[in-house]
């Protein structure tokens, strides 16, 4: 059976053919100008979906380079202001040192304290510093907080917060480019956490052989013998073993013997090495170890006293291996916690917050912030609590009211003060309630304590022991925080090595991801030209055939 084709369908085929073999040599062409194998989704789905997905894999790359960077700058930055840190500290230490000195003046001290002073304005400015964005670098999450302020009465508080800023810099890994002042310069574990007071009543004596028998204290004149603040030496031992026998009393025997008494007056004097001997007029001879703590005894004698009967100095024997009336007697217990209070700046009012104890350490502990409270006056009797650090958006975590005669009593989470008078009327005067925990001490205030001894010290034989057991307290606070400041420089080390590790892992995907890019996605120029060729010659065939079989028709066969 024969098939007839009409003239317009042989045209048509052929215009389509035309078109088809110039769409592909056009394709090849702008493959070759553009370097691209796939110019739309339709010449490869499966690697243009690929394609895509290592894109913005490579946009992510580039996002965490840029942290990286940013990563680095900050903790290099960081660093070096630790390093200056370090500096002024090991200066500080080295005056400290020489602020020991026995055969110092008081003029010599007085010296002394002033370059502390400006020392201790350096280190100021130090944890206070910003970075390349305006921020401050130890205030935590509060960038625009100073963190550091001094107050008052020359002791410092820390306003920033404890958080760490951190970055992205890979898939699942992240940096922290700070660290909080709280951690670097504030919480610093305190050497001096026990409170010793000479000439007062102490506990009674053990049951047996005396039952009610008290430690008659001798008058504060005719003190002989000073015990210094102590020493923590083990902060476990003295947090399980002195903590829990507290207060304890110590007593002289006689002139080289003493006895220790815990709470409940039982002898505890066999935990001490020595057994409760002692010479404190001998090099080494007047330390004790106990608990966890370092105290030393020192006898300081008057005119007339004979060295070589301190048994009559130093205690009453009347009663053999007992002390009598008249006893060197210390009580030993752990520092309460103190309260720094400072007024707003903005309080209109006359009144002042005084004072504050702890009354119930149990609520204490549990609910009372440890950055400190803000008390916020709503009018002259009532009062709003927010926690420390207060911003914008802080809403009150409890209220309260307190009204007169006063002075009159206020309670705040277990702790317990005094307001001297009533607010302004129409509210808004403001108290920053913040507790100084014994357990720490910032690095500032262990200077600022110790410059302040040394500008009032006086030069007698007992201001000088006083001198040097500030001296002993500054050395081993300011080793604790060189130590704290140096764990911290060495966490930033092994964070910059990690960004290099990662920055050097970032750039190997990089390539890989590029170089599979390049697979999928470039030209391959060789090929490309050998097609074009080839798709020319096809097309040029194809024209000609066209004009050819355009021009055959019957009339061509009529004669």
């Amino acid at each position: 059976m024969a098939m007839r084709i009409s003239t317009i369908q042989t045209f048509n085929n052929g215009v389509n053919g035309l078109q088809r073999n110039y769409a592909n040599v056009t394709r090849t062409q702008e493959q070759i100008s553009s370097g691209k194998r796939i110019l739309t989704p339709a010449d490869d789905p499966v690697a243009s979906v690929r394609l895509q997905q290592l894109e913005q894999q490579q946009t992510q790359l580039k996002q965490y380079s840029e942290n990286l960077t940013a990563a680095k700058n900050s903790l290099t930055q960081e660093e070096t202001t630790l390093n200056s840190v370090n500096n002024v500290l090991q200066r500080v230490r080295e005056l400290t040192v020489q602020a020991g000195g026995g055969a110092l003046s008081g003029e010599d001290r007085k010296a002394i304290a002033k370059e502390l002073s400006e020392r201790e304005g350096e280190l100021l400015n130090l944890t206070n510093s910003r970075n390349a964005r305006g921020e401050y670098l130890f205030s935590g999450f509060l960038g625009k907080t100073e963190p550091f302020i001094r107050n008052p009465d020359g002791t410092y508080s820390y306003r920033g917060d404890e958080g760490q800023r951190s970055l992205q810099i890979a898939s699942s890994t992240t940096v922290a480019i700070n660290d909080n002042g709280d951690r670097l310069f504030q919480n610093v574990t305190n050497a001096n956490r026990v409170q010793r007071d000479a000439g007062v009543s102490n506990p009674a004596l053990p049951t047996p052989p005396l039952p009610g028998t008290t430690i008659a204290p001798v008058p504060a004149a005719d003190q002989r013998v000073f015990m210094s603040p102590g020493l923590v030496e083990d902060s476990d031992l003295f947090n399980s073993a002195f903590r829990g026998g507290e207060p304890y009393s110590l007593a002289f025997v006689d002139g080289k013997n003493f006895r220790i008494y815990d709470g409940a007056g039982a002898d505890v004097t066999s935990e001490i090495p020595g057994n409760g001997k002692i010479d404190p007029l001998a090099n080494g001879g007047n330390v004790i170890n106990f608990r966890g703590m370092r105290f030393q005894l020192d006898v300081v004698l008057k005119p007339g006293d004979n060295p070589l009967d301190l048994d009559n100095l130093l205690a009453d024997t009347t009663t053999p291996g007992l002390p009598g009336p008249g006893t060197h007697s210390f009580t030993l217990q752990a520092t309460p916690t103190a309260f720094a209070v400072t007024r707003g700046s903005t309080n209109t009012s006359g009144a002042l917050i005084n004072g504050g104890s702890v009354v119930n350490q149990a609520t204490f502990d549990a609910q009372f912030p440890t950055s400190g409270v803000l008390l916020r006056f709503t009018d002259d009797t009532n009062y709003e609590v927010y926690s420390q650090p207060v911003g914008a958006n802080s809403t009150p975590i409890s209220t309260g009211t307190v009204t007169g005669p006063y002075p009159a009593t206020l309670t705040l989470y277990g702790a317990q003060f005094s307001l001297s008078g009533p607010a302004a009327v129409g509210g808004g005067d403001e108290f920053n309630v913040q507790p100084q925990f014994q357990e720490q001490r910032s690095i500032l205030n262990t200077i600022a304590r110790l410059r302040q001894s040394l500008e009032s010290s006086p030069t007698s034989p007992v201001g000088n022991l006083a001198i040097r057991d500030e001296v002993n307290i500054a050395l081993k606070n300011l080793d604790n925080g060189m130590g704290q400041v140096l764990e911290v420089q060495t966490e930033i080390g092994a964070r910059m090595n990690m960004i290099d590790t990662t920055e050097i892992d970032n750039e190997d995907v990089t390539l890989v991801n590029k170089a599979i890019q390049a697979d999928l996605g470039e030209l391959d120029y060789a090929e490309a030209l050998s097609r074009l060729s080839f798709q020319t010659v096809i097309l040029e065939a194809a024209q000609q055939s066209y004009v050819k079989i355009s021009g055959l028709n019957l009339f061509n066969q009529l004669r």
